[in-house]
C-alpha cells in the first residue's frame, strides 16, 4: 500500500490547475512588460521632444539676442550705404509669423594691431593666421566705439584682411586703434518646411543660401514681435522690436498608434535694444 502511494503522480485536475495558474502568471508578466515598454517609449519620445525644443530655442535665441548688435558699442555710428549696413542699423529683425531673419555681428571679434583705409592686420596672439576666421567674400564688420562699417573681404593673407577702401573711417589715429575690432557679419533666417521624409523640420539659411536642417520633428512655428512701448505681439516686425515670442509644435515617435505632440513657447529679448 505504501509503495503505491509513493508511486502516485499528479492528478489531471491538479495539472490543469497548475497550468492555468502558470498561464495567469505568464500573462500578468507579459502585460507588465508591455506596459513598461510603452512607458519607456513615451518617456523617450517626451525626452526627445524636450531636448529638441531646448536646442532649437538655444540656437534661435542666440541669434535674436544679437540682432542689431556687435562687439562694439551700440552707439557706434553705422557708416556706408550698402544694403547690409542698412539692414543691420534699421531692420535687424525681419520676417513674419512663419519666418524670422536676423542681422548682427558675430559674437567673436578679433583685436586689430594695425590698419590702413583698405586693410587691417590682426593681433597674432588671437589667431595663427587670419584665414582661420575669415575668407575672401566674407561680409565683415570693422568697428570701434564711434563708427561701424560692413564690408566684404577682398583678400586674406597672413594676418591681414583686405577690403575696398574706407576713406572716412578714422582708424589711422593711434588713439583710436586699441578699440578697433573685426568680426564676421551674420545673416540668418529660421523657418519650418517639409524634410522629404514624410515630416517637417526646423531649418536655417545663411545669407539667403540653401536651407540647412537643424531639428527634426518640428511641425509648426509661429513668431510674434513686440515693439518698444507695446504690450502685445504682432505677426510682423516693426522698426523697433525689443522682444520675439516663439511658439513651436513638435512631434515625437508614435506611442500605441498615437502621435506624441507637444507645444512649447519661449520669449527672447534683443540684447542690443534693451540694454
Amino acid at each position: 500500500m505504501t509503495s503505491r502511494r509513493l508511486a502516485a503522480g499528479f492528478s489531471l485536475i491538479e495539472l490543469m490547475v497548475a497550468l492555468v495558474l502558470g498561464l495567469l502568471v505568464t500573462g500578468a508578466a507579459f502585460a507588465i512588460l508591455q506596459s513598461n515598454q510603452a512607458t519607456y517609449r513615451s518617456n523617450e519620445g517626451l525626452n526627445r521632444i524636450q531636448e529638441n525644443a531646448r536646442i532649437a530655442f538655444e540656437l534661435m535665441s542666440r541669434d535674436i539676442r544679437a540682432a542689431g548688435g556687435s562687439a562694439c558699442s551700440r552707439y557706434s555710428e553705422i557708416m556706408g550705404a550698402n544694403a547690409e549696413a542698412a539692414q543691420f542699423s534699421g531692420s535687424p529683425i525681419q520676417g513674419d509669423a512663419t519666418s524670422l531673419r536676423v542681422f548682427s555681428g558675430d559674437d567673436t571679434a578679433y583685436r586689430v594691431e594695425s590698419t590702413t583705409s583698405s586693410s587691417v592686420t590682426l593681433d597674432d596672439e588671437e589667431l595663427d593666421t587670419a584665414s582661420d576666421a575669415f575668407s575672401v567674400g566674407n561680409l565683415i564688420m570693422l568697428c570701434n566705439s564711434s563708427r561701424t562699417h560692413v564690408v566684404a573681404a577682398t583678400g586674406v593673407t597672413g594676418m591681414t584682411v583686405s577690403f575696398d577702401g574706407l576713406p572716412d573711417y578714422p582708424v589711422t589715429d593711434a588713439a583710436l586703434l586699441p578699440s578697433v575690432v573685426l568680426a564676421r557679419f551674420r545673416d540668418v533666417q529660421w523657418f519650418v518646411q517639409e524634410n522629404g521624409r514624410g515630416g517637417s523640420s526646423l531649418y536655417m539659411s545663411r545669407f539667403g543660401g540653401a536651407a540647412e536642417e537643424v531639428i527634426d520633428g518640428v511641425q509648426d512655428i509661429d513668431f510674434g514681435y513686440r515693439q518698444r512701448g507695446q504690450a502685445n505681439y504682432a505677426d510682423t516686425p516693426g522698426d523697433d522690436v525689443v522682444a520675439v515670442r516663439i511658439n513651436m509644435t513638435l512631434q515625437g515617435a508614435d506611442v500605441d498608434g498615437r502621435d506624441l505632440t507637444r507645444q512649447v513657447s519661449n520669449i527672447v529679448s534683443l540684447r542690443g535694444r534693451t540694454l
